[in-house]
Formats: structure tokens, sequence, C-alpha cells
């Protein structure tokens, strides 16, 4: 099973991101689940620490002191084998 876990600033995005790979998941027979979806790199930090994960969505600009670069250094530190895909509404970072 794959552990995907979610990581967005704003509860509305994170909420349809859920319920999309959850129909991705169910129309193509994958096995997966969502881990953990998180509002702040904090929460990620203490949940990378005692669980597996496969894959971590991001967004880029969390607005908080840790950008999702910054998360993603750390992450990929203690994962060297996670997957990690960036998310982002702003031009500048695509």
């Amino acid at each position: 099973m794959l552990h995907f876990v979610l990581c967005d600033d704003n509860i509305q995005i994170l909420n349809r991101l859920e319920k999309t790979l959850e129909t991705i998941f169910l129309k193509h027979n994958i096995d997966a689940q969502i881990s953990l979806k998180a509002t702040t790199s904090d929460e990620i930090f203490k949940y990378i620490e005692k669980n597996q994960v496969d894959v971590l969505i991001l967004d880029i600009n969390l607005k908080s002191s840790f950008s999702g670069c910054d998360v993603a250094d750390v992450v990929r530190k203690k994962n060297k084998s996670v997957y990690i895909i960036f998310l982002t509404g702003h031009l500048e970072y695509v």
C-alpha cells in the first residue's frame, strides 16, 4: 500500500485534493490511502518521525516559517525514497 501525505495551508484545497486522489485510487484500483492531511509543516515533521510516507504532496507557499521547499528538504533528509510533488497556484513557482 502507498501512503500519501498532503500538505496545504488551505483546507478547501486539501479536501478537494483528497477527494480527487481517492477517486483516482478507486477508479484505477490503486492500493493507496491518504494517511495524513496537514495544514502546517509541524504536523508533517511530527508525522514522518513515526510513520511511513511514500508520496508527499505539498504546497510550495505554506504561509509559515517553512516553505514547501523547506519541508521537502527536511523530509528528504529523513526519507530518501519518498516521492515529493509540489502544488502551487502561483505562476512564479511554476
